[in-house]
């Protein structure tokens, strides 16, 4: 009897295997054939190999960049080894992805991102913001639901609530100035990003929840908890295959959100309890709780606790404001410091425009800002250095779902399928294609000034900047980040000189293998979105 029910445990087991192997390979042929196809009618993508698909190419690029080295890297990558490629192409790396259409032309992107074209978020998206929001963010949500939020959370997000904030974003960035200028009596090399960073908490934090978090003090539970969560974030190719089989992986996932979990709840309760009045405040928090409080939201209810439904989307927003809401406008903050110290003539330009503006005494500017927030608007300059450094170094890229109906043109006529592929608009490879951009890699703020006051040379192609996306499904909180990143130059350009430290930190460190990417030792590394790699090592002296 024991050997009739193991024989036949065996028997199962062999025939599970047999079955999923059948199937994998079922399923490599009819991907590997469709790329064929593909490439029999003319599309472009580097040369496939039938069994290996691109896997073989990607991972030749991957071995010769840094092991941490961001995977948006990956596109133009491809157009250095293959400069004939066209801007608009295809990668064959299942298993590790479904098919992905890689998109670096500006127009075949805006076709995929326009209001009447539309495609949805890859699923990808959602596996990869779940771990961190729980997945009814506005980054995940699609439809009409996705409108009930979006709508909700604009005037959170409008020019002109953007005004009204100056003020408590100046605060914040007295505290990062402070803090700067105590690094600078200790004279030591230190994590430019880690004060970037807390700054960018601390903002959200106040434009969010309405809530000081004051990480720029001290550490705070949710937040650390927050930022260890994006280590176990995967969108696929960007994490190692030893993180995704960590089986201590899922205890991380659920412990932090857990503690994240407590503390919303706990603000979203307070803040419910102490106020059951609609308000005419915009904070995110409030937004939220004012469209929970109207009649159609609250039918039924005894206002006794709020509605597990509406808790659950009001986490997971709460959640992605705060995640998204620093992440590029921290790595922008220190990318912004980065090139201005290698372009001497700029940093010149930016503090004579901080002086024609805001007074000579750069201790002023605090306060200047804080009475005349419409002084920001004078800032051309400041403006276009901070749009120079977002094609530099985008944050994010744009993953969606092709559909079976949907299918893209390039400008010689080429139409592209989507059906069954992760739709990639690249922006980092948008961004760095000289097809696009003269002088692609050199930093010319100049680019992004009034068309009086730009060479006509530089003018940027309609939709090829595109850092926030453009379209209904850009960043809501890109006001936001721009006025913080204005108000950030304008108060520490003139009052600082910065010396990056890599070759200090590498001396202490001793990394090993390659740690440059085109020669850049500052490149951006995953964490969540694109960051620094390294942290940012420098050196700040007085200005």
């Amino acid at each position: 009897m024991t050997w009739t029910v193991s024989s036949l445990a065996w028997t199962m087991l062999i025939g599970i295997v047999s079955v999923l192997v059948v199937a994998f390979i079922g399923k490599a042929w009819r991907v590997r054939r469709y790329m064929r196809m593909l490439q029999k009618r003319g599309l472009p993508m580097p040369p496939h190999n039938i069994l290996f698909g691109h896997l073989g190419l990607v991972a030749s690029i991957q071995r010769s960049l840094p092991s941490d080295a961001h995977g948006h890297y990956l596109a133009d990558q491809i157009r250095q080894r293959y400069p004939e490629l066209e801007p608009t192409f295809y990668l064959d790396l299942w298993p590790a992805s479904d098919p992905i259409l890689v998109a670096t032309d500006p127009d075949v992107i805006a076709q995929f991102c326009a209001p009447d074209h539309l495609l949805p978020k890859h699923p990808g998206v959602k596996r990869f913001m779940y771990p961190i929001t729980g997945g009814y963010d506005l980054n995940c949500l699609e439809g009409e639901t996705w409108k009930f939020w979006r709508k909700l959370f604009n005037p959170g997000f409008s020019a002109g609530h953007m005004q009204t904030l100056v003020p408590t974003i100046v605060d914040e960035v007295c505290i990062f100035r402070d803090d700067l200028s105590r690094r600078v009596r200790e004279g030591k090399m230190f994590s430019f990003e880690d004060h970037a960073l807390s700054l960018a908490i601390d903002v959200i934090g106040r434009v969010a929840l309405d809530t000081k978090l004051n990480i720029q003090g001290q550490p705070n539970p949710w937040i650390s908890a927050l930022l260890n969560q994006r280590r176990w974030a995967a969108f696929g190719l960007e994490m190692g295959i030893g993180m995704l089989i960590n089986p201590m992986r899922y205890f991380h996932i659920w412990n932090n959100r857990r503690i994240m979990d407590k503390y919303i709840n706990r603000d979203l309760d307070k803040r419910y309890t102490t106020s059951q009045k609609r308000t005419t405040s915009k904070t995110i928090i409030d937004l939220a709780l004012n469209a929970y409080r109207s009649e159609d939201a609250v039918a039924g209810n005894d206002r006794g606790e709020l509605d597990a439904v509406f808790r659950k989307y009001a986490l997971s927003q709460m959640k992605v404001f705060i995640f998204a809401g620093h992440d590029a406008t921290s790595t922008t903050i220190c990318y912004s410091w980065l090139l201005l110290s290698r372009n001497p003539e700029a940093m010149a330009k930016i503090r004579a425009e901080h002086d024609a503006v805001l007074g000579l005494d750069h201790n002023k500017a605090a306060a200047v800002l804080s009475e005349n927030p419409a002084l920001l608007n004078r800032l051309p300059y400041t403006l276009a250095v901070i749009k120079e450094t977002l094609r530099l170094f985008p944050v994010v890229s744009s993953p969606r779902g092709g559909l079976g109906s949907f299918t893209l043109t390039d400008s010689k006529g080429q139409l592209f399928p989507t059906e069954g592929c992760l739709v990639w608009a690249v922006h980092h490879g948008l961004h760095h294609n000289p097809l696009w951009w003269p002088r692609v890699d050199e930093f010319l703020p100049e680019r992004f000034l009034p068309d009086q006051d730009r060479p006509e040379e530089l003018r940027p192609l309609k939709n090829a900047w595109r850092p926030f996306e453009i379209g209904p499904r850009a960043c809501i909180g890109t006001e936001l980040a721009m006025t913080e990143l204005k108000i950030v130059l304008a108060m520490t350009a003139r009052a600082f000189d910065l010396a990056e430290a890599f070759s200090e930190w590498d001396q202490v460190h001793k990394p090993k293998g390659v740690k440059t990417v085109d020669g850049e030792r500052a490149y951006q590394t995953q964490l969540g979105s694109a960051h620094p790699v390294d942290g940012f090592p420098v050196r700040l002296a007085a200005h």
